[in-house]
């Protein structure tokens, strides 16, 4: 029984793959790419440059013979033209558009997915935003490259749990835990992480140092008022940061607390793990005597340093953040039993979605060990990450290091400036602040264009386009690169922007809403380049989704992964789509039979956008 189609594009590809084996015997699937123009056809082959250094031959001549494919047995293929040492293969349209019609309004919501990941288990990793403060801009960048590469995980077959760890330890809780001791004079006010926020800045310059250290005592032995205190402050905080999650739809399953952790006993399961290891070594003498090491000097980058040995916990018994990463992680990839008590942190009213946390009261057995893990972290974290994933290796946990993947960012800063907690830069540019005034401009944007609407349509369709202009503008930069915040590169309404792609989605609803589409149409009317254009790029929406995850390289500084080419691939099929709207009339088409095409075109772009904005996190609207 022949698979039911899922990617039309990666149809033509196999049969592209299969008439190139035919005519040279070998398999030349890895020689295909895009060409870098549309006349040079819709796939490229390059294997002539290495076909002509195995045969001593001129590419030219051999791709001409490469060329002589018979395309009557092929039928998604046109034709085939050699140009230089290239191979062209150009899509025979009429059959690639009834295939990727048919396979779109058999998906509908669906398509996009594919069953490729099926099976395997992920737990991606973000923001670890220390509840002391509120979601910065920068933060908000770890938070919607987390949540989207979730959903597109999710979208391959992953099965994922969304994952958030919380530092309720470190030495800037027992700071603004002192700051509330002692500067708060009345109960805060306003939203709790803002307000948190300011006594930490006021608290960093005039906290007093040794009962900062006692609080840190008490905090980490836990059953005690303070420790009590502390983790209702951050628990508080945290249901904050939620809030402004929410106004951007970044979603969690479970949240993890340092707190937890320290009192859970896996530190002393892992320690028993890594002593099973014989790359581990405990020093007798010198200045790390009493450690246990690991030594990685096998790695090159490790070599140029002058300390190889990597030391996972020190003399005292007391793990090294080497240490305890490398515990964490034997959880995550369940080389430990899980240690944890789970209960209930919130319920989503109306959904069946509940966030769980660990806690020290509570069930066990809510969580499911990982075959691979996403750790959405910093570029400046890049050297500490690899470290950890070559410790695993190191100790024999090969599946684990191979399953690894630091997902690193470059931060988004101010013009001449890094945002900093302590220093109170965050004020004026939390994401809070971001959304609120990203939201203001767009209802006036939305106010202009629609003067008769309800103050709820303006407030609706506001929050929307603002959370989505905020979001959109964090995914469409490569990982790599770093953000400078600008306010007019940030909110702008025009062009490459999330408010271009939602007035897209909103037109197509506008012209279904005047006449619906209907169920089957004769494709053959649809002849214009315009057209062919939006059939072509949906056909390649479920490639783009599979190329995303396929196409991951964990490089030195963390792994590349190409999140911005699905906010690149919305923001072409709504460019495409406008200029089909501009040429080519709808509802007043010259025939019934166009008419009808063009409707179920335009509800095939307006599905094939709905699903892509939807991976990205924005909520389509009928209405703008």
């Amino acid at each position: 029984m022949t698979e039911p189609v899922l990617n039309p594009w990666e149809q033509f590809r196999q049969q592209v793959v299969r008439a190139l084996h035919e005519i040279s015997g070998k398999d030349l699937g890895g020689f295909l790419g895009r060409p870098a123009k549309p006349e040079h056809g819709d796939l490229g082959c390059t294997a002539a440059f290495s076909l002509a250094k195995e045969q001593r031959g001129n590419p030219a001549e051999i791709a001409k013979e490469l060329a002589k494919i018979d395309t009557s047995r092929f039928s998604l293929i046109q034709k085939v033209v050699a140009q230089g040492p290239y191979v062209n293969f150009y899509i025979s349209i009429k059959p690639y558009r009834q295939l990727v019609i048919d396979t779109l309004q058999r998906l509908g919501e669906q398509y996009g997915r594919s069953e490729t990941f099926q099976g395997i288990r992920a737990v991606v990793e973000y923001p670890a935003v220390n509840p002391n403060n509120p979601w910065h801009i920068g933060h908000a960048r770890n938070a919607v490259l987390g949540d989207t590469m979730a959903r597109v995980l999710g979208m391959v077959g992953y099965d994922v749990t969304r994952m958030d760890y919380i530092n309720d330890l470190g030495l800037q809780i027992a700071v603004v835990y002192w700051g509330l001791k002692h500067l708060a004079k009345e109960p805060l006010k306003g939203k709790y992480d803002q307000a948190l926020g300011r006594i930490y800045v006021e608290a960093h310059q005039k906290h007093d140092k040794a009962q900062v250290e006692r609080y840190l005592q008490l905090m980490e032995k836990g059953t005690n008022e303070v420790a009590k205190e502390v983790r209702a402050m951050s628990e508080r905080c945290l249901r904050a940061h939620h809030k402004t999650a929410a106004r951007l739809d970044v979603q969690h399953d479970l949240l993890v607390w340092e707190s937890d952790i320290a009192h859970s006993g896996l530190f002393a399961e892992a320690l028993d793990k890594i002593l099973e290891s014989p790359n581990i070594k405990r020093l007798t003498e010198g200045e790390k005597a009493g450690c246990l090491i690991v030594d990685l000097s096998a790695y090159e980058e490790f070599r140029q340093l002058k300390d190889t040995e990597k030391i996972l916990i020190r003399s005292n018994g007391v793990a090294t953040y080497t240490g305890k990463d490398v515990a964490f992680h034997f959880w995550k990839f369940g080389i430990i039993k899980d240690p944890f008590l789970y209960r209930q942190f919130r319920r989503k009213r109306g959904e069946n979605q509940t966030l769980w946390t660990t806690t020290q009261k509570g069930k066990p057995g809510r969580f499911t060990p990982a075959n691979v893990i996403f750790n959405v972290i910093g570029m400046p974290q890049s050297f500490p990450q690899r470290t950890v994933y070559l410790v695993l290796e190191t100790l024999g946990y090969t599946d684990a290091s191979e399953g690894y993947y630091h997902l690193a960012y470059e931060f988004v800063t101010l013009p001449g400036k890094r945002f900093s907690g302590r220093r109170g830069t965050w004020i004026g540019f939390s994401t809070d602040a971001v959304v609120r005034e990203a939201t203001r401009r767009a209802r006036r944007e939305v106010k202009a264009r629609n003067p008769n609407e309800s103050p709820k349509f303006y407030r609706q369709v506001a929050e929307s386009i603002g959370a989505a202009a905020v979001r959109y503008s964090l995914l469409k930069v490569a990982v790599e690169k770093q953000i400078t915040f600008r306010w007019n590169e940030m909110l702008n309404f025009d062009g490459n922007a999330a408010p271009y792609l939602m007035y897209t989605h909103a037109r197509a609803s506008s012209i279904l809403r005047k006449q619906s589409a209907p169920k089957t149409a004769n494709l053959d009317v649809l002849s214009t380049s315009h057209e062919i254009e939006i059939v072509k790029l949906i056909g390649r929406f479920p490639d783009i989704i599979l190329g995303i995850v396929e196409g991951m390289q964990r490089e030195k500084w963390g792994t590349r992964i190409e999140l911005f080419k699905l906010a690149e691939y919305a923001y072409k099929l709504s460019v495409a789509f406008n200029s089909f709207y501009n040429h080519c009339p709808v509802l007043k088409a010259e025939s019934k039979d166009l008419i009808a095409a063009r409707l179920l075109l335009v509800d095939a772009c307006s599905q094939v956008l709905r699903n892509a904005l939807t991976l990205l996190g924005i909520h389509p609207l009928e209405r703008i």
